[in-house]
């Protein structure tokens, strides 16, 4: 049962049964109860429900959910006041139109404060339940994010031990390094410290939960230079940024991993190579990540383990779903992955 049917299964419930409770009333203390007087009561509950549904709207409309305790009470007090001073003003009136049980020369500002303080009351303890209902539901999603979080972070480093422990983009690394040695030594030094680095990174990433752009973009320029000397003139890139973006923050190794996929999926299955072109940008309030390979999109390929792992982290980190898209234009293959902008 999802949490929207469960509300309103209990609030249809619930008033329907404060609905009973003042047919029963009206049956022991009143003479001559006819069909209005129990349809009044029935009124009184709808006029109930859809008052309190008012209530939980603007809550959640306005994000007074997510206030301290403090500024939530004096945010509420006042709706709650005008709130029953509206619904025993209707349920009041349509009373007195259709049955005798309330004489129009009895209603006094005092007697009509009365009902409204009755109906605040009825109100206040609505929301106390509901209050306590949502906290608690939301304590334990909380806690169960936390613990799919934990497990992410895990999947993550087993993931980022296997590529520490691959052989295969090691043993090219090292090999062009060892070829640079003799023709290019400056150029070796230089490729020996950024895989170090990048070793270095995919190791300890999961120390964070996050880094910024700006971090991510460092090391996946070393991650390219340090494939280029193994593709030589058969790859071309560019890492293309926006300034204002770079302090955003993103899941480690995501940008990475799809230019990985790009060299593993695309430049080396193209036989002359081609082109690798990686972007950040924004889009409304969304951080669009995308980089294009020159290639043709295969039907069968999945986004990988990799990118499956980090979309799943974006979900707990940012409690938003990911937003990724592979496809094919003209000669190139783009992965477009949007997420919140958080900074």
């Amino acid at each position: 049962m999802t949490r929207n049917t469960s509300y309103w299964l209990f609030q249809s419930i619930g008033w329907f049964m404060y609905g009973m409770i003042g047919v029963i009333i009206a049956l022991l203390f009143y003479d001559n109860v006819d069909v209005w007087v129990i349809l009044a009561q029935f009124f009184s509950a709808i006029v109930m429900l859809f008052a309190t549904h008012l209530l939980r709207y603007k809550m959640k409309l306005d994000g007074w959910l997510k206030l301290k305790i403090k500024q939530l009470i004096v945010r509420l007090v006042p709706t709650l006041i005008i709130l029953a001073l509206l619904a025993n003003g209707i349920t009041t009136g349509y009373t007195i139109l259709t049955t005798d049980l309330i004489p129009v020369d009895k209603i006094s500002p005092t007697v009509f404060l009365l009902f409204t303080f009755q109906t605040f009351v009825y109100f206040c303890l609505w929301t106390a339940v509901y209050l306590i209902i949502y906290f608690f539901r939301n304590y334990k999603k909380e806690e169960v994010a936390k613990w799919q979080l934990q497990t992410a972070v895990k999947d993550a480093e087993l993931i980022a031990l296997k590529a520490q422990i691959n052989p295969h983009f090691l043993f090219n690394a090292l090999n062009n390094i060892r070829a640079l040695i003799l023709e290019d030594h400056m150029k070796a030094r230089d490729m020996v410290s950024h895989l170090s680095e990048l070793l270095r990174y995919s190791i300890q990433f999961n120390d964070n939960e996050k880094v910024t752009v700006e971090e991510e973009l460092e090391i996946v320029n070393k991650y390219l230079e340090l494939e280029s000397v193994h593709y030589e003139s058969r790859l071309h890139y560019e890492v293309l940024s926006k300034k204002e973006l770079n302090r955003c923050k993103i899941p480690p190794m995501l940008i990475q991993l799809m230019a990985e996929n790009a060299i593993k999926h695309g430049i080396s299955q193209v036989k002359n190579g081609g082109d690798i072109l990686i972007s950040v940008d924004k889009e409304g309030k969304n951080l669009v990540l995308e980089v294009s390979n020159t290639g043709k999109l295969k039907k069968n390929l999945g986004s990988g383990i990799g990118l499956r792992n980090a979309t799943e982290r974006i979900r707990i980190l940012f409690d938003s779903e990911p937003d990724l898209e592979l496809f094919e234009q003209g000669n190139m293959v783009r992965s477009r992955l949007k997420l919140p902008i958080e900074k």
